[in-house]
């Protein structure tokens, strides 16, 4: 299982991600860019946090909210862990979009694919009232 607060740098420094775990929800944060650079890296840690979450029977979070830029590469690595995720039981979640990202997601139909939050609260809701009562506001 990835532990609490495990995270990592990628890219030049582009993009960093950790994660913690809220009751029975993987929230998974992501900084920076997911592009070209950061991509591969970012699939790698989400499809490591699919894993755990199936392992543990939990639920992923993604918290985009200090994602200021997402490519065609960086939706192709939240599908390909939504694809490892879907059969499993485990639904990945994203909230916390900034503008720009939101419109990606729905240009793309994403926001169809994976279910969308504004806020970090409402989503770990979604998961479980023990996820959200866990969740420190952080």
């Amino acid at each position: 299982m990835i532990a609490s607060g495990a995270s990592g740098r990628y890219g030049s420094g582009c993009m960093e991600v950790s994660s913690d775990v809220y009751g029975d929800a993987i929230v998974v944060r992501v900084k920076g860019r997911i592009d070209q650079n950061s991509a591969a890296a970012f699939q790698t840690e989400l499809t490591s946090r699919v894993d755990a979450a199936i392992e543990n029977r939990q639920q992923i979070v993604v918290d985009l909210s200090r994602v200021d830029y997402i490519s065609s590469v960086g939706l192709r690595a939240l599908m390909i862990a939504n694809k490892q995720a879907q059969p499993k039981g485990v639904t990945i979640r994203v909230a916390s979009l900034q503008e720009v990202v939101k419109e990606v997601f729905t240009i793309s139909h994403f926001d169809k694919v994976f279910p969308t939050f504004d806020e970090m609260p409402k989503a770990l809701q979604a998961v479980s009232a023990l996820s959200a009562a866990a969740y420190t506001g952080e």
